[in-house]
């Protein structure tokens, strides 16, 4: 089996964390170099020792030999990098979000298309076994006439994630969203996808609701409505404490004319308990090895990814109304 040369490019976003796993555990790949060019350079540098490959301070000759790569870096070196890869004839898996804006998502566009790149953003919700049920329940008609979604979607704020230097998600330039869209543009992609449909307005109330010593927002809600009249709400953001047992909550509720769908568990987990605290923890998840898998196999089958660039556009398109709705005060129509 002919095994796909890939690269893994920055240690800046903590789900590298999850992917080097995943892409050391396709049968279909081999991790053949590593470039941290900003933060975390020694975790990277001890992964690629571990891996056995070369480790990258810079991208010079970085993507010389590779057939895709992963990006890892802050949000707004993701245009360059990807142009780097396009020229270079390499396949991107760049995580979210795709850009900061829609001149630079346009741009990423413009620059893989031609060159035929396989362009894939890791919105993991859409491979999570739950999520795919309902997927297939609404669509064989199951439920009826979808009408709402109600989505919960809490998480851990990064600054507590530990042997990792996150502080790049709390700088506003870099990180240009907050907890609201660290965390909500995995939900608006799913919404999107269960609906099947495009949004046509939102109104949102995003801030700095729970952490006033940030810079940044951490919490936030916005109601969406679709072309095809269904609604979706949505609550998300760093809203758990250090302390909370789970590091993510997740909650979809969602309502058709002839059943009703809940889901509170997009993983499989169990409970450890110590003198101190309860914490739930992941034992088996396939959202992870699922991505690489999609994305290693529409690279081999020479075939778009099930998420592509479009999708990546759409969903931080409705994410950047949902913060002009809140920064305006009024309801945003869509497309901006």
């Amino acid at each position: 089996m002919k095994k796909l040369n890939i690269g893994i490019l920055g240690y800046d976003h903590v789900h590298v964390l999850r992917y080097v796993p995943a892409f050391l555990n396709a049968q279909n790949a081999r991790i053949t170099k590593v470039a941290a060019t900003d933060a975390n350079k020694e975790r990277a540098r001890s992964d690629a020792d571990s891996i056995g490959c070369s480790f990258y301070e810079d991208l010079d000759g970085f993507f010389d030999d590779l057939d895709a790569v992963y990006v890892g870096t802050t949000p707004p070196e993701h245009k360059e990098v990807v142009k780097m890869a396009s020229e270079s004839g390499v396949h991107v898996l760049c995580d979210k979000p795709l850009a900061l804006n829609l001149r630079d998502a346009d741009e990423i566009l413009r620059c893989t298309s031609p060159n035929n790149i396989k362009l894939m953003v890791p919105f993991n919700p859409r491979f999570q076994i739950p999520f795919r049920r309902a997927k297939e329940m609404i669509e064989g008609g199951e439920l009826g006439k979808l009408q709402y979604i109600y989505a919960v979607k809490y998480g851990k704020s990064p600054r507590y994630i530990k042997g990792m230097d996150t502080s790049w998600f709390f700088d506003p330039e870099r990180a240009g969203f907050g907890g609201f869209g660290d965390i909500g543009i995995h939900a608006i992609d799913a919404l999107r996808w269960l609906s099947d449909s495009k949004v046509k307005q939102v109104y949102a109330d995003i801030g700095r609701r729970i952490d006033g010593t940030i810079e940044i927002d951490d919490f936030g809600c916005m109601m969406m409505t679709f072309e095809n009249e269904v609604i979706a709400c949505l609550s998300t953001g760093w809203a758990n404490p250090p302390g909370y047992p789970k590091g993510l909550d997740v909650r979809f509720e969602i309502l058709g004319t002839e059943g009703a769908l809940l889901i509170e568990k997009p993983y499989h987990d169990f409970t450890i308990s110590d003198k101190e605290r309860s914490e739930e923890q992941e034992w088996w998840r396939v959202d992870t090895q699922s991505v690489v898998n999609e994305f290693l196999d529409s690279v081999i089958e020479d075939r778009e990814p099930l998420i592509n660039g479009e999708d990546a556009r759409a969903a931080l398109e409705i994410l950047i109304a949902g913060y002009l709705s809140a920064e305006k005060g009024r309801v945003i129509e869509l497309p901006l």
